[in-house]
């Protein structure tokens, strides 16, 4: 019985590949797209297992930082463990011609095509070895080759899901530039006002000087502690400001896009960022007014 619904259209997906689709798909990953080894491990379990692979396959490949990991128990202490780079899967669905929204979700042929020991696909040829591990092989290596395309509709897919995240993780050198030029703003702000703050405050006592001879004030200092706190509030009420956008862009978990003042409200985007998290980081400080997501941008309006 198949664990996931036929409605979606299945695709092998290798490097290069083309596919014209307009509805939701499966998507089934070449061995050109991961790395798989079956190692003992002397552990209970596969979250247990997930924590050694970095260094099981510092054996194999010659770096490892950029590799994301998924583990298959096979039985105690063997695991299937797999090795993959999250962007190199992104770029080529999105090479492909299929958006982040037609994914539903995305398997290893390792786990997903055992029942066809030789095949084609994308003009390329595939087998298990003797230690069953589908692996990438010149085409004149097979003697018993079908087309994949033709049984794709006939796979039982199992539960075992890629963990990928459908989105480009790095920043691009626009978006970089983009959240450089905000700071910036925010510190030429910031260096203005304190020389601004600096000049008020040696023009303070002038001022004061200046309207008690203008209004020949009398001596109950009402209109000079009315001038007083006049400039504290003004001054108190920057400082707010600069705090607030101070604290908005301490946010490492999101990605800010722009910021916009006006009247007495913020007005923020971010991008390639989860909202639950931008609600809990913003609601700590702000009453949020607006929060809505449009595309991969969401726009957030606050009350400071």
């Amino acid at each position: 019985m198949s664990l996931v619904s036929n409605k979606h259209k299945r695709v092998f997906l290798c490097l290069g590949s083309k596919i014209n689709v307009k509805q939701k798909v499966d998507i089934i990953l070449s061995p050109e797209f991961y790395w798989v080894r079956v190692f003992d491990i002397p552990v209970k379990n596969s979250t247990q297992a997930r924590h050694v692979l970095p260094t099981l396959f510092e054996d194999v490949l010659e770096t490892t930082t950029e590799l994301s990991y998924q583990v298959l128990k096979l039985e105690d202490g063997k695991y299937l463990c797999f090795a993959y780079i999250n962007k190199k899967i992104f770029e080529a669905i999105k090479s492909a011609g299929i958006t982040s929204s037609q994914v539903n979700s995305i398997y290893f042929a390792q786990t997903e095509c055992k029942n066809y020991r030789q095949f084609t696909s994308c003009n390329k040829s595939f087998l298990y070895t003797n230690d069953d591990i589908l692996v990438k092989v010149p085409n004149a290596l097979l003697s018993d080759k079908i087309s994949l395309e033709e049984k794709l509709d006939e796979i039982n897919l199992s539960s075992n899901k890629v963990d990928i995240k459908l989105y480009n993780s790095s920043l691009s050198s626009k978006q970089i530039y983009s959240l450089l030029a905000v700071m910036l703003i925010v510190c030429f702000v910031n260096i203005f006002k304190v020389i601004d703050y600096k000049n008020e405050l040696a023009n303070f006592e002038n001022k004061i000087d200046e309207t008690k001879k203008a209004s020949k004030l009398p001596s109950s200092m009402i209109q000079t502690n009315s001038i007083i706190d006049s400039f504290k509030s003004k001054k108190e009420t920057q400082i707010h400001l600069r705090e607030s956008i101070s604290y908005i862009l301490k946010n490492k978990k999101t990605t800010l896009k722009s910021l916009n003042m006006k009247k007495r409200n913020f007005e923020l985007e971010y991008i390639n960022s989860s909202m639950n998290d931008i609600k809990s980081y913003l609601s700590k400080k702000f009453e949020i007014q607006s929060i809505r997501k449009i595309g991969n941008v969401i726009k957030v309006r606050l009350k400071v």
